[in-house]
């Protein structure tokens, strides 16, 4: 885990780090990795358990919060971030575990999770696979039609 950035010398709190550097475990790797391949990163969100919804460059500190706790994001804050994300209407590749996957179905009715797995490898192979990422994301589509909206 990275060191709390401190105060700055008027006692505030320094920003913090971009989101995307607090989670650094192969398994994290893996997702950006696997989710950078699939989407521009200026739409990648990671579902946090301490801060809901975030961009990758969100400045956060760092946090020991897992589902649960009682620290944790409420569905209603994720309800929230869902909603100013415009994922509400939007067709979403949600690549995570079920605990996450489980609270953002709900308010994400465009949702598709292709893998609900921490098989890294399984991530891995995303990147050179341009199949799969295409008949993902015609998944995803397909969800829209399955809920009667149209383009």
């Amino acid at each position: 885990m990275k060191p709390d950035p401190g105060r700055n010398e008027y006692g505030n709190p320094n920003a913090g780090y971009p989101a995307e550097e607090l989670y650094v475990g192969r398994y994290n790797r893996a997702l950006k990795l696997a989710a950078g391949a699939l989407t521009d990163p200026s739409l990648i969100l990671i579902a946090s358990a301490r801060h809901g919804l975030v961009p990758l460059r969100r400045p956060l500190h760092p946090y020991n919060v897992t589902i649960g706790d009682d620290r944790a994001v409420s569905a209603r804050t994720l309800a929230h971030d869902a909603a100013d994300h415009g994922l509400d209407d939007a067709d979403v590749l949600f690549l995570g575990d079920q605990e996450y996957a489980a609270l953002l179905r709900p308010i994400v009715p465009h949702l598709f999770t292709p893998l609900l797995s921490d098989d890294c490898g399984q991530y891995e192979l995303v990147g050179g696979d341009d199949a799969l990422r295409e008949a993902w994301w015609s998944e995803a589509a397909l969800l829209r039609s399955d809920h009667g909206d149209t383009f």
